[in-house]
């Protein structure tokens, strides 16, 4: 009798533990989080498909599409051509358009700029380019307290490179004054912050020095 009382207890409980459970189902946040996730394992083919089932799952999710245009951007490096970069491209504006997403402290707006400016220097476009990372470096500079911008998913990726792709882009109008200004924002950003680098921009002396000095912030940075 107490065996049969016992095995109705437990079936009870277990009956009233199935009917509370309720149904998980992964959410646009959650499918974009385990991109990223992925991304920064360097698995990027992976991490694409996470991204796109995110955005699936809600067209409207602005880091589904901000983790699309960086993916394609990685998977760039690896692939002969520029459809990669087109992609990217592509997912960023789209990405542009929307709100931000609002259980999010970070900006992906600045993400998605700092993203641009990177596919378009890519690409040689550099009006573009000039476009893209002026508009982030304007953005940042209105930020009361932090006037930086940094890639939360690679630590080695901040506003110092998207000054570099300024300063680069800039020498190619040419426009060496304000190619000069992005070098020494750079390296007045440099730990520990480096002097005023100054050459004169309307000699060829001048704008040789310029370009070597654009060549050696470029490979620091690379490792900074």
């Amino acid at each position: 009798m107490s065996c049969n009382r016992l095995f109705i207890t437990v079936t009870v409980l277990m009956l009233i533990f199935a009917a509370c459970r309720k149904e998980w189902t992964a959410t646009e946040e959650d499918l974009t989080n385990y991109g990223w996730s992925l991304y920064e394992q360097g698995l990027y083919d992976e991490a694409r498909d996470w991204f796109s089932d995110a955005v699936l799952e809600d067209l409207n999710y602005q880091d589904g599409y901000n983790g699309l245009g960086w993916t394609e951007g990685k998977r760039s490096a690896d692939q002969p051509g520029h459809k990669e970069l087109k992609e990217a491209i592509k997912h960023f504006k789209k990405g542009l358009e929307l709100p931000q997403n609002q259980r999010m402290i970070h900006i992906v707006a600045h993400d998605i700029l700092a993203g641009l400016t990177f596919a378009y220097s890519g690409l040689n476009k550099s009006d573009s380019t000039r476009y893209y990372g002026d508009s982030l470096i304007t953005l940042i500079g209105q930020k009361v307290y932090d006037k930086t911008w940094f890639f939360p998913h690679d630590s080695t990726t901040n506003y110092k490179d998207v000054h570099i792709e300024l300063a680069l882009a800039y020498f190619l109008i040419p426009n060496y004054g304000e190619s000069l200004n992005h070098v020494n924002k750079i390296r007045e950003a440099l730990d520990p912050p480096e002097q005023f680098f100054f050459v004169d921009t309307l000699t060829l002396q001048g704008q040789y020095k310029l370009a070597e000095e654009m060549e050696r912030l470029q490979s620091y940075l690379k490792y900074e």
